[in-house]
């Protein structure tokens, strides 16, 4: 039996600021903390860069869960303290698993520094059971044309974590959930099977859509109830959006800043590992 899944919330995205990069800070929100076991959504606007810029974010540790970088313009680069260095283009995925610690920087790619551009991307930080938050850390590389692209009619879903419509995406995750990149015409409706165990949420970054008897809009998040197993929203104008969820991990979660854990002296030994140089050093 087709249950589809009520409405928990409706939250609006704040707008903030990285380093020199406009953000909208999606997840954690003040009513919302989490999509267990997503923590943190970031979407950084279309960003103007002018040549000759020098815009990056330093080096700086995490710890305790993992985090993916999804570019939807420009060019990205990451480096970090185990020595991997990658540069992302668009529709590629940049998935670093922090563990017990590393240390990585990130910013536009040299060659778009040069000659300016837009960049956008969407970031999300994945929580890590409390049996993987000690391992240790490693980064791996999706290109864009490896990931599944599923299109009918009105409706284009690039399918970043999980299986959708038969098509199943090669990115690797510690714990089972999923990620889509959908794009949907005005008029066109989405009916999207889930887990009935599974958190989901919609964000939607364009456009609007009617979920119910709401209609939510670009910068706003609808976490739903886990009491269905079908989430389903039509497009009242052209709209893009980011479903996601999975299965709950279910443990407490203590976060100082780049660091998540069960406990604050799980952040002790984090922050003590970091100050040591256990986390390894990175100087750009």
């Amino acid at each position: 039996m087709t249950t589809t899944r009520t409405i928990a919330q409706i939250e609006s995205a704040t707008n903030e600021k990285v380093g020199d990069f406009n953000i909208k800070n999606v997840l954690p929100v003040r009513n919302l903390k989490q999509v267990d076991p997503f923590l943190l959504i970031h979407h950084m606007s279309p960003f103007d860069l002018k040549p000759g810029a020098e815009t990056r974010l330093p080096p700086h540790p995490h710890a305790g869960f993992e985090v993916m970088t999804y570019l939807l313009d420009g060019e990205f680069f990451h480096r970090d303290s185990k020595g991997h260095h990658q540069v992302a283009k668009a529709g590629d995925v940049n998935w670093m698993s922090s563990g017990a610690g590393i240390i990585h920087s990130e910013g536009p790619a040299d060659d778009l520094l040069k000659t300016g551009g837009i960049v956008q991307l969407l970031q999300l930080w994945i929580n890590l059971p409390a049996d993987k938050k000690h391992a240790t850390p490693s980064f791996r590389h999706y290109a864009a044309e490896n990931l599944p692209v599923i299109e009918k009619g009105g409706t284009w879903c690039k399918v970043l974590i999980g299986q959708y419509q038969g098509k199943t995406s090669p990115v690797l995750t510690q714990t089972p959930i999923f990620l889509f990149h959908i794009k949907i015409r005005k008029g066109e409706r989405i009916n999207l099977p889930v887990n009935d165990n599974y958190t989901a949420a919609v964000y939607i970054m364009q456009g609007s859509i009617k979920v119910l008897n709401t209609q939510p809009a670009a910068g706003e998040l609808v976490n739903f109830n886990i009491d269905g197993n079908q989430l389903v929203c039509t497009a009242t104008e052209d709209a893009e959006l980011l479903f996601l969820g999975g299965e709950p991990i279910k443990e407490k979660v203590v976060s100082y800043g780049p660091f998540v854990m069960n406990s604050f002296e799980e952040i002790q030994l984090a922050i003590t590992a970091y100050e040591t140089g256990k986390m390894g050093v990175l100087e750009y």
